[in-house]
């Protein structure tokens, strides 16, 4: 798969150079030349570029990409700036990186659905949840497994847990359903108000905003998300 990696700070630099270990195309940009320098030899390839400026991004190929990550952070302007132009491009995934609050209710407002925190995710799971569409974070347990929130397939969404049957049609095991909060609330915005059914009652209805956790192998889970 392919990837472009926006903001090169520690964050951004050990995703750029976890996914390109796992054998994808990355590209690592950031402004400042030291930091692509520094990262050149561990990624497929590094550009120095102000993402901020419109006509910049329009030099890049971005829709032959799988998914673009804006993970600058010392820069919420710059953040910002880039996933609102970014946004209005012809782009298949763009995954926006929030470290407070504010700047999390402000790449909401943008229409960003998929937001990551650094202090909170690790590199390694966000790679995997890169790998997966739809992936709202996920934990490896070996070269095959892993463990992910996953947001509700639009098809099964309406469906009871039961029908869907994940283990005897795919092959992958639910381990609880987040129902989704009701409302705007800050408590809604921020996931922080989602109940949780441990038992994953078959006859509980899957709503379009519930998220299942599901453990397997990451290319059953593909496959149901897919």
């Amino acid at each position: 798969m392919k990837y472009i990696v926006i903001g090169l700070g520690y964050f951004g630099s050990t995703l750029a150079a976890k996914l390109t270990a796992l054998g994808h195309e990355v590209i690592g940009i950031d402004k400042h030349p030291e930091r692509v320098e520094e990262l050149k030899d561990r990624v497929t390839r590094v550009m120095v570029m102000d993402t901020s400026k419109p006509n910049t991004l329009q030099t890049l190929p971005l829709s032959d990409f799988d998914a673009v990550v804006v993970a600058i952070g010392e820069d919420i302007g710059a953040s910002i700036l880039t996933v609102s132009i970014l946004k209005k491009m012809n782009i298949k995934r763009l995954i926006g990186r929030a470290i407070n609050p504010l700047h999390q209710n402000i790449l909401s407002e943008l229409g960003i659905e998929e937001i990551i925190h650094p202090e909170e995710d690790t590199a390694t799971e966000v790679a995997s949840m890169l790998m997966l569409q739809d992936t709202v974070n996920a934990m490896i347990l070996n070269d095959r497994n892993i463990v992910a929130e996953v947001k509700i397939p639009e098809e099964y969404a309406g469906h009871s847990l039961g029908a869907v049957n994940l283990e005897g049609r795919f092959g992958i095991k639910p381990v609880a359903v987040k129902i989704a909060p009701e409302g705007k609330g800050l408590g809604a915005l921020l996931n922080r108000d989602y109940t949780v059914d441990l038992d994953c009652d078959p006859r509980r209805m899957l709503g379009k905003k519930d998220r299942l956790i599901v453990i397997g192998d990451i290319e059953k889970i593909k496959r149901f998300l897919e």
